[in-house]
């Protein structure tokens, strides 16, 4: 026996005459492979043999195989070799058969007295067997299968019937059964997809030994066979500071439950990716003094090919179980989407999910011993409610917003002693302008350290570091902080009503002072802005011009970007746009808010229903400024409508507007024929203004009041089929 994957293992040469002794006692074929018998070679063997054959059979029986008998028995021995002359004896016929099976017991006590190890060596490959009996609570009969289709696969022991093709399953259940003294029944029934040897991937649908287990007896992957199905987290955490928002909403009940002793809990991260559920559930664990211990979520085989399931997460997750001391630790099962779904779940637009199997689920939430962190991005409402019910706390997580983002940015420059290289106008600007978790920051900062920069360097080479991180997670970076264009003024726009902008600047500004500091009073107004009018006629310039003379910061949100194809995401998203807003002190935009309260009288679904009702509430409950910008007015639900304190109309430029934009956009005078022919063009905008000065930009020699006024006619003129036009307006 010269098989690597035992190689020179003393424990599976024994095993291996075991078996071959336990086959030829219980066969009674003939056997065409020379190499049956090779096992059984050995020099005591060899000079034994002519003795045995004398005390064994009858002179004419030996006579009848060799015409010049004992001597040239031993002839052959030394020619052929002691296996050749067994198989020939063996292949004479049955009586010969019968009677070499008297002393084959011998032969096989000889050879296994043949050390296959240096002594004194550790036998790595029963250490190895052992690891993986202990690891999968495997019976002494399964550890056997094992090593007897190792002994098969690896032709160690050779196929001794002609019974089924070469390498056969049916070949390897009969040779088996026969190794081990069974009957064929009871290998198969180890052999079953639910049972241990086929559940934790032991053996593929070949029942050849499989990838990753092959590599663990090899010595290929030098780790614990535990540590294909989980793994000690031993890198360093994030501080609890870190998480201050959750820390104080819900460190206390979660660690008053992760400290229980009486019964295991199942807790519940779920919510927008990369929003630091795996780094807090690390930090959570080691908050309170245990081990935390991660499932493995997939499983390679020969062909690098990932074959991680459901199914092999949940056999992990058992194997982690059993193995640890629920007392001292915790699970963590990130990325658990594919197991917390049930076999199918569809979206509100009819998408189908597959994923694990709910009664496997349910019956694990019910039977661990260890309490467990489940993470996911899967929205609470696409789970089974019989599976949600199940676990005793839950945490929603949204992404992070700028003053969370800020803390961590703080904390962690404390930390690492960065201090001296950031001032709080730097970390304002990061915390803005990179919408990463956690652990990017952290990661970020640390490779800041690496590369021992001046202060001077540090807010290039965090862009740098930045960028390929955020491209990687596949965050977008933030916009810089939106600004008017430089040429923006109030002066010149056309606002229909009595209201003037610069009142509703002030009433904003007066509500955000009365809002600082103070207990907000129930009663006091919301502030709450419709901008409704064609396109271009100022609406979004107008609150990044709000934006900046306040100095507040302002969320943007198109009406697209909150609509989710699972139901109740719309409402989540919603809800999630106004707590953000109200946590960062920002201005909440809705930019096209029809495409999300549209009228419910014109309704088909529930659910659209329920998402102009969310929006309402928020309305109603929100402590900040909140604005929304629509090109279909007549589109909007009344009581939306009726929610907001001021209702601005823009519309499109009147002769003094025009004269104003074309004097501040194009930085010229008008003659009197150029200003006639100005006024003469319906149907402008402040946009407009801006489009032609773009398309101007390139043109080479000088760029006359002629060709931007022919441009802006150009402009007037595409929008004849527009339902802007002033014949398809409707007013308030």
């Amino acid at each position: 026996m010269d098989c690597y994957i035992c190689h020179r293992s003393d424990w599976m040469h024994q095993k291996t005459l075991d078996y071959l002794e336990n086959f030829l006692m219980s066969f009674d074929q003939r056997i065409n492979d020379d190499d049956v018998f090779k096992a059984l070679i050995c020099e005591e063997l060899e000079e034994a043999m002519p003795s045995l054959m004398l005390k064994t059979f009858f002179l004419k029986d030996i006579n009848e195989i060799w015409d010049e008998g004992i001597k040239e028995l031993k002839s052959d021995i030394g020619a052929y070799g002691v296996d050749s002359v067994l198989r020939r004896i063996w292949n004479q016929n049955k009586h010969m058969r019968e009677r070499l099976k008297h002393i084959l017991p011998k032969m096989f006590e000889m050879a296994r007295r043949v050390p296959w190890k240096v002594e004194g060596d550790v036998d790595t490959f029963l250490e190895r067997i052992k690891d993986l009996q202990n690891t999968l609570k495997l019976s002494d009969m399964e550890v056997d299968v094992i090593v007897a289709l190792i002994a098969f696969n690896e032709e160690i022991l050779q196929p001794v019937s002609n019974r089924f093709n070469d390498n056969s399953v049916g070949l390897k259940i009969f040779t088996v059964s026969r190794y081990l003294k069974t009957t064929e029944g009871a290998i198969v029934s180890l052999l079953e997809p639910r049972k241990a040897l086929r559940r934790y991937r032991c053996l593929d649908c070949d029942l050849d030994i499989s990838y990753h287990l092959r590599a663990f007896f090899t010595g290929v992957e030098n780790e614990p066979f535990s540590s294909y199905f989980y793994r000690m987290n031993r890198e360093p955490v994030l501080p609890w500071s870190d998480f201050a928002d959750l820390t104080e909403k819900h460190g206390a009940i979660l660690k008053r439950l992760l400290m229980c002793q009486s019964k295991p809990v199942n807790i519940l991260l779920y919510g927008a990716p990369g929003t630091g559920k795996t780094s807090f559930a690390k930090t959570l664990v080691d908050a309170v003094g245990k081990t935390s211990y991660s499932i493995a979520q997939r499983m390679y085989d020969s062909d690098d090919q990932s074959c991680s399931t459901p199914e092999f997460r949940f056999c992990g997750l058992h194997v982690c179980d059993e193995q640890i001391d629920p007392a001292q630790s915790i699970i963590i099962v990130d990325e658990a989407d594919d197991m917390l779904r049930g076999r199918a779940s569809f979206g509100m637009m009819g998408g189908q999910a597959h994923g694990g199997d709910k009664g496997m689920l349910n019956s694990v939430l019910d039977d661990l011993k260890t309490s467990t962190i489940w993470i996911t991005n899967t929205p609470a409402e696409e789970l089974d409610e019989s599976s949600r019910r199940r676990f005793d706390y839950s945490i929603c997580f949204a992404p992070l917003n700028s003053e969370q983002r800020k803390r961590i940015w703080n904390n962690n420059i404390v930390r690492m002693k960065l201090k001296r290289f950031f001032t709080d106008a730097l970390v304002d600007e990061l915390s803005d302008r990179y919408p990463v978790s956690a652990g990017g920051i952290a990661q970020t900062l640390e490779n800041l350290v690496k590369v021992n920069p001046k202060k001077s360097e540090v807010p290039t080479l965090i862009d740098q570091l930045m960028k390929p991180h955020c491209e990687l997670m596949g965050v977008n970076l933030a916009n810089d902080k939106l600004q008017p264009v430089k040429d923006y003024s109030l002066d010149g726009l056309n606002l229909q009503g009595e209201v003037k902008l610069d009142r509703i600047v002030e009433a904003v500004r007066s509500f955000q002072r009365q809002a600082i500091g103070k207990t907000v009073d129930p009663d006091r107004p919301r502030m709450n802005l419709l901008l409704s009018g064609p396109p271009g006629t100022g609406k979004t310039e107008f609150v990044k011009y709000l934006g900046s003379v306040l100095k507040t910061k302002i969320n943007v949100k198109m009406g697209s970007d909150l609509l989710s194809v699972w139901l109740g995401g719309t409402e989540e998203n919603i809800k999630s746009a106004f707590a953000e807003a109200e946590a960062e002190h920002a201005i909440l935009f809705l930019d096209e808010i029809d495409g999300l309260v549209q009228s419910r009288t014109n309704a088909v679904r529930s659910w659209e229903v329920t998402q102009v009702n969310e929006l309402l509430y928020w309305m109603e409950n929100f402590n900040g400024v909140m604005i929304g910008a629509t090109n279909f007015l007549q589109n909007l639900d009344q009581a939306i409508m009726r929610r907001f304190t001021f209702k601005l109309q823009f519309d499109y430029l009147d002769e003094a507007g025009k004269r104003t934009f074309f004097e501040k956009c194009f930085k010229t005078t008008l003659t009197d024929g150029e200003r006639r022919r100005l006024e003469m063009i319906p149907s402008l905008a402040p946009g407009d203004f801006r489009t032609v000065r773009q398309s101007l930009f390139y043109y080479g020699g000088d760029v006359t009041n002629s060709m931007r006024l022919e441009g802006l006619e150009r402009e007037s003129s595409a929008k004849n089929s527009s339902p802007f036009a002033p014949h398809a307006r409707l007013g308030f």
